[in-house]
């Protein structure tokens, strides 16, 4: 991560949805396809390419001055020069990935998922949960915040350290809801790239994968691409999802369990529900070949209209 880039030649947009992997969801499988993108925060949709798309600027920044600022970028275009033939391949060719192709697509499913805009807000309520216990943990009473002071080399008496005004901080603000953390782009990206590395790959190895192929290619995928699902009223990760989907193109999905299930039909009403869940999971956007795709109601009708779509009455008719 050495700090030898030319400033002028640095990348401004940086795609958290790589064009290689956007490419999958145009009419032609390349980064020049005729794309659809379906807004659901902002209630519109356009055509445009994968060029155009899925991208924000200075996104993967990073501040550290001892830090290449782009490292990051530069590293997650390494990933997609390796992972783009086999994505190619498989829009050509929709098949059950070989044990080489799968591997790749599971360390880029890992990436994908720390590199998207939804994963920061969830690093986020990781990092104010264990900040609020250790906090909680350490008023239990004026020696233990006195010891908790002296580990952080905070000298007693600095200003707003006391115990008494503390307590009162946490009883007034934190357990009201109105403290919060935040953070830079370097705490998500390195962070991130340790979950990737450490718990999202070795999870995502060790699931049963079922690889289901939509003949007409009407798979949509999203802003959120790795989704997981599991027990109603809790919270599930990557060892505790029933499933993880991971959308590849519109013609090939991947469905890993924690054990193995008979091979599912793939007809209209199938692929139906999967582009439903994959409208719940999505963080704003959806990507699509076709502006008018089928999904699945609370109803269990099938519609082409997005703009019918309420995540709220799907939500609801799921915890029915």
């Amino acid at each position: 991560m050495g700090s030898t880039s030319i400033k002028g030649s640095e990348p401004r947009a940086h795609h958290f949805t790589p064009q290689c992997w956007l490419g999958g969801f145009t009419d032609t499988g390349r980064k020049d396809g005729r794309l659809t993108v379906t807004d659901l925060k902002r209630q519109k949709q356009w055509t445009t390419t994968p060029p155009n798309a899925g991208h924000r600027r200075d996104f993967y920044r990073v501040a550290d001055p001892k830090l290449d600022p782009v490292w990051f970028e530069r590293t997650f275009s390494e990933v997609e020069t390796i992972i783009g033939p086999v994505l190619r391949d498989l829009y050509e060719k929709p098949q059950e990935p070989g044990v080489e192709a799968m591997d790749a697509l599971m360390y880029f499913a890992a990436l994908q998922y720390i590199r998207v805009p939804a994963f920061r807000p969830v690093l986020l309520r990781v990092a104010d949960s264990i900040n609020r216990s250790m906090i909680s943990g350490a008023l239990k009473s004026p020696q233990s915040w006195a010891k908790a002071l002296k580990k952080a080399g905070i000298p007693a008496d600095s200003p707003g350290a006391g115990y008494d005004g503390m307590l009162a901080f946490e009883r007034d603000v934190i357990n009201t809801g109105q403290y919060t953390i935040s953070a830079e782009n370097d705490f998500f990206l390195v962070r991130g790239f340790r979950v990737a590395a450490s718990a999202v790959y070795p999870a995502l190895k060790n699931r049963y994968w079922q690889t289901l192929i939509s003949p007409s290619g009407s798979f949509i995928g999203s802003d959120n691409p790795v989704a997981m699902d599991g027990p109603k009223g809790r919270l599930v990760g990557f060892k505790s999802a029933d499933i993880v989907i991971f959308t590849v193109n519109r013609f090939l999905a991947l469905y890993g369990t924690n054990a193995p299930l008979r091979r599912r039909l793939v007809n209209r009403r199938f692929i139906a529900s999967h582009n439903s869940f994959t409208m719940i999971s999505a963080d704003e956007q959806l990507y699509s070949e076709s502006p008018d795709f089928c999904w699945l109601d609370a109803a269990d009708h099938i519609q082409t209209d997005w703009r019918a779509f309420s995540r709220e009455s799907l939500l609801e008719a799921a915890q029915a």
